[in-house]
């Protein structure tokens, strides 16, 4: 163990008798610690179980304790113990907090977190993404949200939420808030922590489906819904190969809003018909840029038997294609189709290509991470499955668009 690690391990261990009784369930002890680690680092409001004690008073419990190990003595020093080791740090300058809901691997994160933003508290219901975002983030996100009450939540500027979108995309059931597994009620968890907390604006993320769903009655409730707490709504579905110069067609929703503006289009000052969308700009990067040079042989497709059919129609290597169970689909755009979760379960799902050496793989999950945007200093965890990989990129964002959104909202607020 390094003496960064030590001074870590030290640092948790202390915390965690006292965080251990603010856990909500559903959450590992792990996240309130590191939320707290990073809310002391970024003088930023605790997590807490406010039957218990106040934000404030455990601030101060906590501070006292970790003087008293010799553990804190610089707001600044222990800012750079807690964040310069990270390859994904925050910025010491940050100028506005977010929460992030649902959060995946961290994509929505990186895009605000690059605009200047500094993520106070996180959530995230899949184990295998959290040990993803723990890795790359230092922060382990609280589990299930359903769980946790919204007052206890950090204050924030910015609420972030991909809210799952099984229950409104084409590919699924089509149930929307009638979802049987409860996934289309998870925006009223949103709604809760909005109308509690009243951040300054949010950011919402999903399928390009959700304006149409049950003839717009789906999205027309969502609407109104924010509207009632007093923000406004603003939408827009962007293409990612369009707005964030990554070679993947992926059309998302994006929705805005800023507290006390929803009334905003009868208003010459809002804050809200002042933020205009990102301008599309030309995709100068291709598949080939982004293909790694040496694979395993597991990405491989001569061991299987669609094999000879792949090699007859798989001919051009500056396009991606798919096995669609009996045929062959080549991608018209010469990009990525839509990265899906369900991709790395084999079946028509899966972007192939022809590489260099004449070869037929599909895409590896590094590749996936770079289709979405993500940086090359973004870390794939040890022992997580590629499969498990596969969905993880599927479910994200792409980075780039987010964070142009991100930097938009950051200029207002």
């Amino acid at each position: 163990m390094n003496i960064k690690a030590s001074i870590f391990h030290q640092i948790e261990e202390t915390i965690k008798p006292l965080a251990s009784k603010h856990v909500p369930e559903g959450t590992e002890v792990r996240a309130v610690v590191e939320q707290w680690l990073h809310a002391i680092a970024t003088d930023s409001q605790l997590f807490a179980d406010l039957s218990l004690a106040t934000p404030s008073e455990i601030k101060e419990e906590l501070l006292s304790l970790l003087k008293l190990e010799g553990l804190f003595s610089t707001r600044d020093k222990f800012f750079n113990d807690t964040f310069l080791h990270l390859p994904l740090k925050i910025k010491k300058d940050f100028n506005f907090r977010f929460i992030d809901l649902f959060a995946g691997i961290g994509g929505v994160r990186l895009g605000f977190q690059n605009a200047g933003g500094a993520c106070v508290f996180s959530s995230e219901f899949d184990k295998n993404a959290q040990k993803t975002y723990a890795l790359n983030h230092g922060d382990f996100p609280f589990g299930d949200i359903t769980q946790i009450d919204p007052m206890m939540i950090p204050d924030h500027d910015v609420l972030l939420g991909g809210f799952p979108c099984q229950a409104f995309s084409v590919a699924g059931y089509r149930q929307g808030f009638d979802d049987e597994k409860g996934r289309g009620n998870l925006f009223f968890y949103i709604y809760e922590i909005l109308k509690a907390k009243k951040p300054k604006a949010f950011l919402l993320e999903n399928v390009k489906n959700l304006q149409g769903h049950d003839k717009g009655k789906t999205f027309g409730i969502i609407k109104e819904s924010l509207k009632d707490l007093g923000y406004s709504v603003k939408f827009k579905v962007m293409n990612s190969m369009e707005y964030g110069n990554v070679p993947q067609t992926r059309e998302r929703i994006y929705i805005i809003g800023f507290k006390g503006e929803s009334e905003w289009e009868s208003k010459t000052d809002s804050l809200t018909k002042q933020f205009t969308w990102p301008e599309k700009t030309s995709l100068n990067i291709s598949i080939r840029d982004i293909l790694e040079k040496d694979v395993g042989e597991i990405f491989y497709y001569e061991k299987y038997a669609c094999h000879e059919i792949l090699e007859q129609k798989m001919t051009r290597k500056d396009t991606v294609y798919q096995w669609r169970r009996h045929y062959v689909r080549e991608n018209k755009s010469n990009v990525c189709p839509t990265l899906t979760a369900n991709m790395g379960t084999g079946g028509h799902n899966v972007p192939l290509v022809l590489d260099d050496n004449d070869r037929i793989r599909k895409l590896t999950p590094r590749e996936c991470s770079f289709v979405q945007g993500f940086p090359a200093e973004f870390l794939l965890p040890e022992g997580v499955t590629n499969s498990h990989l596969y969905k993880q990129f599927g479910n994200s964002v792409t980075v780039p668009v987010v964070e142009k959104i991100a930097k938009e909202i950051a200029r207002l607020i």
